[in-house]
């Protein structure tokens, strides 16, 4: 049988045709979300983390390029806002793009999701084109809003030649196996007085708190800063203003359109191949053992990225009894693994009560849950996947503590 079609191994920062794996795993889930009754065989890849050893760059060389348009045409929407501080942080975020531009703007966002910040925009907007591929997002959400949706990955042939006065990418660019033409088509979207958002997961934040939960299959490529701002220089971009977002996890750049600029990749003589394997290995047997001395059934909270990762790595040897999430249109869908899957349910008194442990597993908003979970009554182990030594909650316990 043939094997999926490896990411091409010339680094997309510097060139360079080496690598080393510091991660891997062999069958992860590919879908944070799925439908219920799948074929249990299917909806696999594998992790191949490896780090260029000219500029330090961190991809995934296993990932299936062949497979993307079907993986992010996916049937169910994730990381829909369901919690106050998700719906605060997409109105934030609408009004820090907001306050770069003219008065009603026509805007441009590029892999939107669910919709929530086209919507937001578009109240400020003069008319905003979304292009998002997910089939299960329907148009006639945006009936009456002002929004646009182009069920299609980008470029769009329908938006060839328009010029937008904003254009915004968030959590995207990590998915993309082949930035520099990607970034081009931004570039050319956006008009020459306009203002571009780009946001992503920042992989210094991943090696500085060895974060194994970050790792996961939609993601092909992990930007450190340096890594970026290098990227968007030659792609003809100057940045305006750089944001930490979420305590670090991500980084936000508002960018202005200028000429590209050649200049010299970062290279990286503080990475350590050895190094951060041995310490990603040691979270992953750190963990392991925690829920292997956990006596009675295990919950996580979180249908997610990140209970997607854990699934693939610990679900053979952990039966998990439960996912809670209070996303309602989860409803008849599951997260998987290697062991099978777990239908996704709405948190209740009842289930939980029944529970030896909660890992949560959407841990950006653990101290959130934490409390919900507490107002049940629940008063058993609560762990969380945020990293030990991270900006947290306090009382809880990382799952991956010494």
């Amino acid at each position: 049988m043939t094997g999926p079609a490896a990411t091409p191994h010339a680094c997309v920062v510097c060139g360079s045709g080496e690598a080393e794996t510091i991660w891997s795993v062999a069958r992860t889930p590919m879908h944070a979300v799925r439908p219920t009754g799948m074929d249990a065989a299917s909806g696999f890849g594998r992790l191949d983390i490896a780090s260029c050893r000219g500029c330090g760059h961190l991809s995934n060389r296993a990932f299936d390029t062949s497979a993307a348009d079907e993986l992010y045409g996916a049937l169910v929407l994730t990381n829909e806002p369901v919690s106050p501080g998700m719906i605060a942080a997409v109105d934030e975020t609408a009004a820090l793009i907001m306050r770069q531009l003219k008065q009603t703007p026509a805007v441009l966002e590029v892999g939107g999701g669910g919709g929530a910040l086209s919507l937001a925009l578009a109240r400020r907007s003069a008319r905003v084109d979304l292009v998002e591929p997910s089939r299960a997002l329907q148009s006639e959400r945006f009936t009456g809003s002002g929004v646009r949706h182009h069920r299609a990955m980008f470029p769009v042939p329908a938006l060839a030649g328009r010029r937008f006065d904003a254009v915004v990418c968030r959590q995207v660019i990590e998915h993309v196996p082949a930035p520099t033409p990607f970034l081009a088509a931004l570039r050319a979207s956006l008009a020459d007085d306009g203002v571009a958002y780009l946001e992503m997961p920042s992989a210094d934040d991943i090696l500085r708190r060895h974060s194994i939960v970050d790792f996961h299959y939609p993601h092909v490529h992990y930007y450190r800063r340096a890594e970026m701002e290098h990227l968007l220089a030659r792609a003809g971009f100057a940045l305006a203003e750089v944001y930490d977002i979420k305590q670090g996890h991500d980084m936000g750049f508002v960018l202005r359109a200028t000429k590209p600029l050649a200049r010299d990749p970062c290279t990286s003589s503080e990475l350590s191949p050895s190094i951060l394997a041995t310490a990603l290995a040691e979270r992953r047997a750190r963990a392991a053992q925690r829920l292997a001395a956990i006596n009675g059934p295990i919950a996580l909270y979180g249908a997610n990225a990140y209970a997607q990762a854990l699934l693939g790595l610990y679900q053979e040897s952990t039966p998990f009894a439960a996912v809670f999430d209070d996303t309602a249109s989860y409803a008849g869908r599951c997260v998987y693994g290697p062991a099978g899957e777990i239908t996704i349910e709405l948190p209740s008194t009842e289930r939980l009560a029944g529970m030896a442990a909660v890992v949560i597993a959407a841990y950006l908003h653990d101290a959130e849950i934490a409390r919900k979970i507490a107002a049940t009554g629940f008063r058993r182990t609560v762990y969380t996947l945020r990293a030990p030594g991270s900006d947290g909650p306090g009382p809880i316990t990382s799952l991956f503590d010494p």
